[in-house]
């Protein structure tokens, strides 16, 4: 799935090149991370694809042959390679599959769920949402903590391998990877978790975790299918919308006064671009924040706003689409072509960021809302 992708994606730079098209236009100044306003025709004709992605940001090399490596069995001892909390590679020999698993993070928990490795956890904390209810029996076995463990805790349970974020290793928590791994523990971070600092992030990242513990555990077939369910999901958006224009789109997250921006950078804004969207704001950068009026003269077709679990709004907690009153219930936004034509949609923050398994709810939660007609006869089918 993926080397057809690719192959794809080699096709579109060629053409490319030849005639000699404009590169996509910066929509901010990455030193300033200003907002800088595109014309309409310079938007639609230099949309943001995952093709125009990829080329701007290419996926690394090492990276690039994991996602290409067809499964096969795992042969113990390898290197795996990793990052430390400096953001350094570091490596570790894995010797065999680990048998007493920490798992730090939603995406980490669930992953280990979907591969059958329920019974490796000895210990598991950092929900950000509700379990995936195909998970949700596995998950009522596992020894999770609601309240973050102290290191000491962790160490009681004498884990041989932790799974975690960025966050995880920091000093206010587990500590740096070398205390791990000089007791033989290994460790491996989730690679958009800042481990890798301000670089651009991708659904292709959240499918090297996938296929990366899928080698740790000798599960790599179930892995495979795992990330090809995603990859699937992302191609077939990606060609119904190869002879039709994207769709316009901010996604947003309040800030109280100001919005940060979910940039082609970022793994929401990867995500975004892989659902069907040509975003507005966000081009160019990896981090920035628009007012109001920059929002209204982007005028985005649709815009997505961003929540999470503890979202509060004026001193209450706000879930799904009740945010989206942040803008359609604001006069000024009243403008806007997203308020007036009902375009204002939720996005749950588990879907982009660090996402995992919830990859494919992110990219379906932009394809759905922007285009549903994409989905009717599945509807119809069921």
């Amino acid at each position: 799935m993926f080397k057809k992708q690719m192959h794809k994606v080699m096709t579109f730079l060629l053409l490319f090149s030849l005639l000699n098209v404009a590169p996509v236009l910066a929509q901010a100044n990455p030193d300033e991370a200003s907002f800088v306003l595109l014309t309409e025709e310079e938007i639609r004709e230099n949309p943001t694809t995952p093709e125009s992605t990829e080329e701007q940001y290419p996926l690394e090399d090492e990276y690039r042959e994991i996602l290409e490596a067809e499964p096969e069995k795992t042969e113990y001892p390898f290197t795996l390679s990793t990052f430390n909390f400096a953001k350094e590679k570091v490596e570790f020999e894995v010797k065999k599959a680990p048998e007493k698993v920490w798992a730090q993070n939603q995406n980490n928990i669930e992953i280990m769920l979907a591969l059958g490795l329920e019974d490796r956890l000895v210990g598991a904390c950092g929900m950000d949402d509700e379990i995936d209810e195909k998970y949700a029996e596995q998950f009522e076995k596992l020894n999770y903590y609601d309240k973050r463990p102290t290191l000491e805790d962790v160490l009681v349970l004498e884990p041989d391998f932790v799974l975690g974020w960025y966050s995880t290793f920091g000093e206010k928590y587990l500590g740096d990877v070398d205390f791990f791994h000089e007791r033989g523990i290994g460790t491996y971070m989730s690679l958009n978790s800042a481990c890798r600092g301000k670089v651009p992030q991708s659904v292709y990242h959240e499918c090297v975790d996938i296929l990366t513990i899928g080698k740790i555990f000798d599960v790599q077939e179930k892995a495979r299918e795992l990330v090809d369910e995603i990859l699937e999901e992302k191609e077939k958006i990606n060609e119904f919308l190869k002879d039709k224009e994207r769709k316009t789109v901010a996604v947003l997250e309040d800030e109280g006064g100001t919005y940060r921006v979910y940039s082609e950078q970022t793994l929401g804004g990867n995500i975004a671009i892989n659902g069907g969207s040509n975003l507005v704001v966000g081009k160019g950068v990896y981090r920035m924040n628009i007012g109001a009026e920059d929002l209204i003269l982007a005028n985005p077709e649709a815009i997505f706003l961003v929540w999470f679990n503890g979202y509060e709004l004026d001193g209450e907690e706000i879930k799904g689409d009740e945010l989206c009153k942040i803008i359609t219930e604001n006069p000024k936004f009243a403008s806007l072509q997203a308020v007036q034509n009902d375009q204002v949609f939720a996005v749950n923050l588990t879907g982009i960021y660090c996402s995992g398994l919830h990859s494919l709810d992110g990219i379906l939660a932009f394809s759905t809302n922007l285009y549903p007609e994409l989905y009717e006869n599945e509807d119809s089918q069921e």
